[in-house]
C-alpha cells in the first residue's frame, strides 16, 4: 500500500507542474500578415513571431528534476514523462531559435522509412471537393451541443490558430479556427476526432487512480492520433482528401527539417490548393522564426504512423476498449495490465452517440 501511495504522489506532482504548460504556445501569432505574403509570391519566406511565455521555464523545470524516481513499471513511466516534459521545456523555451528544432526532433522523434512510404502513396489520391457550408459560430454550436450530450463541462470558443481545431483536456476548451468554413462531412469528423478520441479517452484517464491516464503516457501522441483517424475511418468519415492531407503532414515534417518553408509549399501545390498548402507548411515549419532555414515542429508525422500502428493492431485482434482506458500507446498495453485498481473505461464511441450531426 506505500507503493500506491508513494506513486500517488508522484503522480500528482508530476500532474501539478506540467499542467500549465502548452503546446498550443508553439503557433505563431503573426500567421495572417504572412500568409497574405505568401500568398502573393509563393517563393517568400515567412518570418514567424511567437508569444511571450506564460511560466517560468526554469521554475517549471527545476520542479521536474526535483520529482523522484520509483522502482516500479509505473514509476519508470512517470521517470520517461517527467524527462520527456523537461526536454519539451527547452523545446518551447527555444521557440523561434534554431535550437527549437533540435529538441523538438528529441520530444517528437522523426517518421521512419516505412511511414513515408505510405504517405507517399496516399499522397496520389484522387481529392473529394465537399461544400463549405458550416461556418466557425456554427461549427463551435455543434461540438459544444456534443460535449453537452456527454455531460462534460467543456468550453467550445473558436480561436485564430493554424489548426482547424484544438482539443486542451487539462482546460476542458476545444478551440474552433476563427474565419473558417467547414464541410458537413468535416464537422462530424471533428466530432469523432476530437471527442469521440481525445475528450473520451482523457475523461476516461480522468477516471483513473493516476492522473498520468490523464495528461498521457509518455509517447503516447501517434497511438492518440493515430486512434482518432481509425475512428474516423470506422465511422466511414475519412475520405481521399483527409488521408492525403494527413499523409502530406508526415512528408512535409521530413522536407522541413532539411529545407525552406517556400520548398516545402512550392512542393505541396502540386497537390493542394494554396490555402491547404500554406497550412500544411506552416504546421511543419512553426516554432523557427526565419522559415528561410532548415529546421521546423515534426509532430505531425504522427497521425499517419499512429494511424498504421493502430489499424495493424486492430487487425490482428487488438482489443480497441483498451485503448480507451485512458491516453495511453500501444506500447503501454501490456505494463497496464499489471497496475492495480484500473477501472474500464466509461466512455465508448457508438454509433448513436452522433447521430444527431450524423443525420442533419
Amino acid at each position: 500500500m506505500s507503493d500506491f501511495f508513494s506513486l500517488r504522489s508522484i503522480d500528482y506532482r508530476l500532474q501539478r507542474v506540467i499542467n500549465p504548460v502548452s503546446f498550443f504556445d508553439v503557433n505563431p501569432i503573426n500567421i495572417d500578415t504572412e500568409k497574405a505574403l505568401v500568398m502573393k509570391d509563393p517563393d517568400y519566406e515567412p518570418y514567424f513571431i511567437y508569444p511571450r511565455p506564460k511560466y517560468d521555464f526554469d521554475k517549471v523545470q527545476d520542479e521536474l528534476n526535483a520529482i523522484d524516481d520509483h522502482d516500479s513499471e509505473l514509476g519508470a513511466l512517470l521517470s520517461q514523462k517527467r524527462d520527456l516534459f523537461i526536454m519539451k521545456c527547452e523545446m518551447l523555451r527555444n521557440r523561434g531559435t534554431p535550437k527549437f528544432s533540435v529538441f523538438a526532433r528529441k520530444v517528437y522523434g522523426m517518421p521512419k522509412v516505412k511511414v513515408l512510404e505510405h504517405a507517399i502513396s496516399f499522397l496520389s489520391l484522387e481529392s473529394e471537393k465537399e461544400p463549405k457550408t458550416i461556418d466557425a459560430a456554427k461549427a463551435t454550436g455543434m461540438l459544444q451541443a456534443e460535449v453537452n450530450h456527454y455531460g462534460f463541462d467543456y468550453a467550445v470558443s473558436e480561436k485564430m490558430m493554424s489548426a482547424s481545431a484544438m482539443v486542451l483536456v487539462a482546460k476542458q476548451r476545444i478551440y474552433v479556427k476563427k474565419g473558417t468554413e467547414f464541410s458537413e462531412n468535416f464537422i462530424r469528423r471533428l466530432v469523432i476526432h476530437e471527442i469521440g478520441t481525445h475528450v473520451l479517452r482523457a475523461e476516461n484517464g480522468r477516471e483513473q487512480p493516476f492522473m498520468i491516464f490523464f495528461h498521457g503516457m509518455p509517447n503516447y501522441l501517434a497511438t492518440e492520433e493515430g486512434l482518432a483517424v481509425v475512428n474516423e475511418e470506422r465511422f466511414g468519415l475519412l475520405n481521399n482528401e483527409n488521408l492525403k492531407n494527413y499523409a502530406a503532414r508526415a512528408i512535409a515534417v521530413q522536407m522541413a527539417m532539411g529545407k525552406s518553408f517556400s520548398k516545402v509549399y512550392n512542393y505541396l501545390l502540386d497537390f493542394f490548393p494554396p490555402n491547404t498548402a500554406f497550412k500544411l507548411a506552416l504546421r511543419a515549419k512553426r516554432g523557427i522564426a526565419d522559415t528561410s532555414k532548415p529546421g521546423g515542429c515534426p509532430k505531425d508525422y504522427v497521425y499517419i504512423d499512429g494511424y498504421i500502428r493502430v489499424k495493424e493492431y486492430l487487425d490482428k485482434g487488438g482489443d480497441l476498449d483498451k485503448l480507451y482506458i485512458g491516453k495511453v500507446g500501444l506500447e503501454h498495453l501490456s505494463t497496464i495490465d499489471e497496475i492495480q485498481g484500473l477501472k474500464k473505461p466509461k466512455f465508448l464511441p457508438k454509433n448513436q452517440t452522433f447521430k444527431s450531426l450524423l443525420s442533419f
